[in-house]
């Protein structure tokens, strides 16, 4: 995924804020921040939190994988801070009354694909989870999976919160997207 495709994808999911830089000090709070760092030839993922303090940060060596980790963290932190409604325990469950009471058109794990969806599916070779969007022909916008892979929090949180959960509010949120026609397809 290149820099342009994420900003479109933030730009038009609302995920959260992220600064594009050279290596340099960041100011503000509760933004991404992706740059190259000399000092190490490593692209690094960073996480502003409150008072413009460091919360996460990973290195990565190309920026497409910094890219994909950094949309999985967006995903993390916009399911904490926006929908309270989601967050609670159940959360497939939740996802399946949000879907049905929506009216939200969604292609579910190994379904057949169909035309301008969201849609989950389980890798369970790598156990990873995938939110993925289809364009008009049906086909997997490659550029618009992004992977939930949970290597984040303890133990005792990732039983609160798995891959499976954020996968799914993608999912929502994606739905939630193409239903109001502001999804691009191109």
């Amino acid at each position: 995924m290149t820099r342009e495709q994420a900003e479109l994808i933030i730009e038009e999911e609302k995920l959260i804020y992220v600064t594009w830089r050279d290596y340099d000090n960041t100011s503000g709070e509760y933004h991404f921040t992706i740059w190259f760092n000399p000092n190490n030839n490593k692209y690094e993922t960073i996480y502003i939190g409150e008072r413009g303090g460091v919360e996460y940060e990973y290195s990565f060596d190309s920026e497409k994988e910094a890219i994909d980790k950094m949309l999985q963290m967006n995903y993390e932190q916009k399911y904490f801070s926006v929908d309270e409604n989601y967050s609670m325990q159940n959360r497939k469950e939740v996802a399946l009354r949000i879907i049905k009471e929506e009216n939200l058109e969604v292609i579910w794990y190994d379904e057949a694909l169909k035309p301008l969806c969201a849609g989950i599916k389980h890798d369970k070779q790598r156990d990873k989870y995938i939110s993925f969007v289809t364009n008009a022909k049906a086909e997997i916008i490659e550029w618009k999976s992004i992977e939930f892979d949970g290597d984040r929090y303890s133990e005792t949180f990732e039983r609160m919160l798995n891959d499976e959960s954020k996968a799914l509010y993608a999912l929502i949120n994606r739905a939630r997207m193409i239903k109001q026609n502001r999804i691009s397809f191109v």
